[in-house]
């Protein structure tokens, strides 16, 4: 698909009494540049999404679950380097055209032709006796006409299959539908809205409101939502989009309105490289899955410390009480136009939150937080907090331990503590140290835990002078000392799955699945007739693969063993004969 695409944007935006706002498209040229699989053009992430701490840096691009559909030069351009490594991007080539560069990662291969690149590669892993390359052409990069085929589609490096698909400048990371029209004809979908109160740089406050689209658009559920009384008050928006894809992706620009003036705007049309540290800080992480669905969880505010390049410069999205109840406007759009908005009143009428629990924390300095009764303990490090903020640290009765969506999997008898650090949407710059008192046992671990999503293990180590356990935190949220007695669960996926032939090679898979401490990927121990064999874990498809020759395969009776503990140290076997 080729197209001289238009910038997008937020350039004309008018707020009407009896109608909802719309963001219009400014005028703009671009690079012609052609879609780079043909047939394709299902999105299941878009720029700017949350990764982790970070910011996704271009569209992923969904091919049906299949590897090796044909990837093909937008532009002429040269190859300026060419990756391969077990993780991250995978196989991954770039491209150069004048100015911009194309980058397509997790591919399967790359393309022959004249240049015999795929070839090359091959050569250089040979060469440095390695399967890590990174290699940058200089005086003999390898030149492809635009619609020549460059690669193949994959999934290596990380993620099912699909197409990373990047555009670069000198700048930073472009928005590359920006440059391609993808058709897309839904508008955004609200979800969440959430009020929130800060006071000494911290969330101390916060209340949730569900949002509900009707025929005249979405509206809260709730006429008017409510602060407290001379609160500084800012919002949170759970939205997300479709790009002709049932995945859900972030949208690509927001504002709010009060009344005729706009105080908030975020755009994601170009992310610079100084601005993928800021991911932590334009969402709210800890808000990434609502009722167990995926969403993107925006702060609709500036708050210190974010130097984000894509929010604007009309205001820091804050509401202030002066001047009484305040009418907001919030719009979301998608790269294509579609825009939906939702209005909202704020009153100052709440109750007064003033709890006197919350500890003020000045940036850089240690400083050690210890819950009630001392079993639970936080110690910030130097440099752990950027700004100057408030912490609040707190155990949970067992009653309501187990009333905390996330556990409700466990037996109570293997909840053994858990404890709260707000504000939960924090994310510290630098690890803090996390301490839980407990006895001593082989399948107790610390984990984190946000409401409604599984427990992360944390790597846990035990003191036993101290008679606690330790780890490394990173952010606020649920902290658990938590027993896990259940083994992985070994499963045989369907047959075509279960066994392939390639090549002269016939592979040999079973999943493998661990809910709680996850598997410990170095215990896996697979045996194929009472002898080792080597084997592979895969993340992403979440089944260990044994590759042996055709010839270990005769008509009798053989035998498949395979052993594997989580990091809790439960142990799992699998045994079976195989015809």
């Amino acid at each position: 698909m080729s197209a001289r695409r238009k910038a997008t944007g937020f350039a004309a935006f008018a707020v009407l009494a009896s109608a909802a706002a719309a963001i219009s498209i400014a005028a703009g040229t671009q690079k012609e540049l052609s879609w780079p699989l043909k047939g394709l053009d299902q999105l299941s992430a878009t720029l700017g999404e949350v990764r982790g701490r970070t910011l996704h840096t271009g569209l992923d691009i969904r091919t049906r679950g299949l590897n090796g559909h044909p990837v093909y030069a937008p532009a002429r351009g040269r190859v300026v380097r060419v990756i391969s490594k077990p993780v991250g991007y995978g196989n991954a080539l770039f491209l150069s055209h004048d100015g911009v560069e194309s980058v397509y990662g997790h591919l399967n291969s790359f393309g022959e032709g004249k240049e015999r690149l795929n070839s090359f590669v091959e050569i250089l892993k040979l060469l440095y006796n390695s399967d890590d390359i990174d290699f940058r052409f200089k005086n003999t990069a390898p030149l492809f006409d635009g619609g020549q085929v460059i690669a193949y589609t994959g999934e290596t490096g990380s993620g099912p299959p699909h197409l990373h698909y990047e555009l670069r400048s000198g700048e930073g990371y472009l928005n590359p539908l920006a440059f391609h029209r993808v058709g897309d004809s839904e508008p955004p979908v609200l979800d969440r809205l959430f009020v929130c109160v800060e006071k000494d740089g911290a969330t101390v406050c916060e209340r949730e409101y569900v949002i509900q689209k009707g025929w005249r658009g979405y509206r809260p559920l709730e006429t008017s939502v409510h602060c407290p009384p001379g609160a500084r008050a800012f919002l949170k928006l759970s939205c997300y989009d479709r790009v002709n894809s049932p995945n859900r992706v972030a949208v690509h620009g927001m504002e709010v309105h009060e009344g005729e003036r706009r105080i908030y705007s975020v755009r994601f049309d170009l992310i610079r490289y100084s601005d993928l540290r800021y991911g932590r800080m334009v969402y709210d992480i800890s808000k990434s899955t609502i009722d167990g669905a995926v969403t993107y969880t925006h702060f609709l505010c500036k708050r210190a410390g974010n130097g984000f390049s894509g929010i604007g410069q009309d205001g820091d999205g804050y509401i202030l009480p002066a001047g009484g109840p305040k009418k907001l406007k919030i719009v979301t759009a998608d790269a294509a136009g579609n825009s939906s908005a939702v209005d909202v009143l704020i009153k100052w009428d709440a109750p007064a939150d003033d709890s006197p629990e919350w500890t003020r924390v000045r940036r850089g300095g240690p400083l050690t937080l210890t819950a009630a009764g001392g079993a639970v303990k936080v110690r910030l490090n130097r440099g752990s907090l950027g700004y100057d903020s408030a912490l609040r640290l707190a155990t949970l009765s067992p009653a309501e331990a187990a009333a905390v969506r996330g556990l409700g999997a466990l037996n109570e008898a293997d909840i053994l503590s858990v404890a709260a650090l707000w504000p939960f949407d924090l994310v510290f710059d630098a690890p803090v140290d996390v301490s839980i008192k407990g006895l001593r046992e082989k399948n107790s671990m610390l984990y984190h835990f946000y409401e409604g999503r599984p427990p992360r293990p944390l790597i846990t180590t035990y003191n036993a002078q101290a008679g606690e356990y330790r780890a490394k935190g990173t952010s606020g949220g649920y902290y658990a000392l938590l027993r896990d007695t259940a083994p992985p669960v070994i499963s045989i996926p369907p047959t075509h799955e279960f066994m392939e032939d390639d090549g002269l090679l016939r592979k040999l898979r079973l999943e493998i699945y661990d809910g709680l401490s996850r598997l410990y990927e170095p215990s896996i121990e697979c045996m194929f007739d009472g002898e080792r064999v080597p084997c592979a874990y895969d993340n992403d498809r979440r089944w260990v693969e044994a590759a042996l020759p055709l010839s270990a395969f005769d008509e009798g009776l053989h035998h498949l063993f395979l052993r594997c503990s989580d990091r809790a140290g439960n142990t799992a076997v699998f045994s079976s004969p195989l015809r």
